[in-house]
């Protein structure tokens, strides 16, 4: 068996996008602190004129929206029979994230990105629920 490899090289000049981090720690009990990465600025080049050297232009990205954070009921089935637990959910423009669940023990951190109920959820799930999460206390909640 003879296998080729094709390689091409572009060479660019490195510069640094010093990118802005956000830290968002939620409030106690609300769920797992994570870091939001901002995307880099835009930055478009003009082509040399007469030999003058290129002008930079940076647009900045808007800031991004905080985190609303509610307590709902969060249903999940054991067997035949449904159970509910207090759920703690947050929403960041089109992400939905389950925070934390409440045991008997007290608050316990998940973080875990929601998922839209789908086609593939039984009727029964599709007609009661919008959102699933999975958590490792649980198994799958829905709310």
């Amino acid at each position: 068996m003879v296998a080729s490899l094709t390689a091409f090289a572009q060479f660019l000049v490195y510069r640094s996008a010093e990118t802005p981090n956000q830290s968002y720690t939620p409030s106690p009990g609300y769920g797992t602190p994570f870091i939001i990465h901002s995307p880099a600025p835009s930055v478009s080049y003009q082509p040399y004129y007469n030999g003058a050297p290129s002008q930079v232009h940076q647009y900045q990205q808007p800031t991004p929206p905080k985190m609303q954070q509610v307590t709902l009921k969060g249903y999940y089935k054991k067997g035949n029979d449904w159970y509910y637990t207090p759920i703690r959910v947050g929403v960041v423009g089109d992400e939905v994230r389950l925070l934390s669940t409440k045991t008997q023990h007290g608050w316990s951190n998940c973080g875990n990105k929601a998922s839209e109920v789908g086609v593939f959820d039984t009727e029964e799930i599709r007609d009661n629920f919008n959102y699933k999460a999975y958590t490792t206390l649980f198994g799958t909640v829905y709310f």
